[in-house]
């Protein structure tokens, strides 16, 4: 045994440095430091290693499998392995089980800023405990870290300090459960110039947004959001806003009060829009505003488009014809139906009559002429939909998919008939197939 032993780290010595460099990066941060024992040629390499982790497995205490408790303990034994870490660090992740914004944080979040650290991921406490530090300031000596390129924050607040001048090399910013001040998007995004992907869960402190960010090409916002203007996004691709928590009467009622201006507001300063994503909240502002038949400027980079739709709703169902109409290069199309109304009104079954007879200024159908894939999730085996699905199959030559699923209450007899009819249809496209699935639970 012993021999083997010496002959495994005798092949070890013999790895270039480089590879052990892999080697440890795929390690805790606990384990990459014990690694040391292999070899007095590892004896140091662990101090190099350019990624730290200090996660759940950091805080477990060994033999117990329960986390520690002391979180100034925890963090002293984080600033010491980071004082005796004597080589370049691009990304440190602080995600221990009951982290909390401690004044100890302060020192090592500066010690982190003087090591030109590029990626940076702090938490503040989780789901099970409520984030009781939203009220915390993150670390001034945050704001110090110039060289960031990603950041990642969790449970806490973000204030800049008066003397912050912005982060220069900053590309991508995610922001969970994190408390913004009133002027996060006028006078902090401006200091972020390229920034590229920013990522809104759960920030609901702001009331007027006006997005001004020119290198910004994906904005992804799961929060409560009473008003958004893009003022100047020019090469903004993916846009993704959806609601916060579920959808109730009481939060339709407060939507109701605000409106935007599909033109003015959002549409015509989106040139680069490729994929688009609206939740309930978002379409009741859209509907509650003008929305016009198609919009003034076609959305001509718009592939994928995604949208929650209130159950057969009118005015809400304009919005859905209004983007249909004016993305002739519409690829895919998801319409997700909830369940506040369950009956189809007369004016959303006049607005789909419109849709179904458009024709452009050649005489043929002015949509889906690109459509490949239509997704229909929370099918209730309506006339409406049917007629929405036979009018893809018939104007949509590049189909190659029609992907339903209806609810699991449907019964048997709703759920034969709907597929009976579906047969009947004639399909312009020969790729054309429909799938249907249904989770019977009777």
């Amino acid at each position: 045994m012993k021999w083997l032993r010496l002959s495994i780290a005798d092949r070890t010595s013999d790895l270039p440095p480089n590879v052990i460099e892999r080697i440890l990066l795929f390690l805790p941060v606990k384990d990459a430091a014990k690694a040391a024992t292999l070899s007095t040629h590892w004896r140091h390499q662990w101090k190099g290693i350019p990624q730290l982790n200090f996660d759940a497995d950091f805080a477990r205490v060994p033999g117990v499998g329960s986390y520690e408790h002391n979180a100034n303990r925890v963090v002293l034994r984080i600033y010491k392995a980071l004082l005796t870490h004597d080589g370049p660090i691009t990304r440190v992740v602080l995600a221990i089980p009951g982290l909390r914004p401690i004044h100890d944080i302060d020192h090592l979040i500066l010690h982190l800023s003087k090591k030109c650290v590029k990626e940076f991921v702090l938490r503040f406490g989780d789901e099970m405990d409520g984030y009781p530090y939203l009220n915390c300031d993150v670390s001034s000596s945050l704001f110090a870290a110039r060289e960031l390129v990603y950041l990642k924050l969790q449970g806490c607040t973000l204030k800049a300090p008066s003397w912050f001048v912005g982060f220069s090399n900053l590309t991508r910013l995610a922001l969970n459960h994190v408390y913004l001040p009133s002027d996060f998007f006028t006078h902090f995004l401006p200091k972020c110039p390229l920034l590229e992907q920013l990522r809104l869960v759960h920030c609901d402190q702001f009331v007027n947004t006006e997005i001004l960010s020119p290198s910004l090409k994906l904005l992804s916002i799961q929060s409560t959001l009473y008003r958004i203007c893009f003022k100047y996004a020019p090469l903004l691709s993916v846009v993704s806003i959806l609601d916060a928590d579920e959808f109730s009467d009481y939060r339709f009622t407060l939507f109701q009060q605000y409106e935007l201006d599909m033109v003015d507001d959002v549409f015509t300063s989106l040139p680069a829009l490729r994929e688009l994503t609206i939740g309930t909240g978002f379409l009741l502002f859209l509907a509650a505003g003008q929305v016009p038949y198609k919009l003034p400027t076609h959305l001509h980079h718009l592939k994928v488009l995604q949208i929650y739709l209130l159950l057969y709703r009118w005015p809400e169902a304009r919005v859905l014809v209004c983007l249909i109409m004016s993305s002739p290069n519409l690829q895919t199309l998801s319409i997700q139906l909830d369940t506040l109304d369950y009956h189809p009104t007369s004016k959303l079954i006049d607005s789909l009559d419109k849709l179904l007879k458009a024709k452009d200024q050649h005489g043929s159908g002015c949509c889906f002429q690109c459509l490949e894939e239509l997704n229909i999730r929370g099918s209730r085996g309506m006339q409406v939909e049917l007629d929405l699905v036979r009018f893809v199959l018939a104007t949509a030559p590049l189909l190659r998919k029609i992907h339903i699923e209806p609810r699991s209450e449907l019964n048997c007899d709703v759920v034969l008939k709907f597929l009976m009819q579906l047969s009947r249809y004639e399909r312009v496209s020969e790729r054309a197939e429909i799938i249907y699935l249904w989770k019977y639970e009777g």
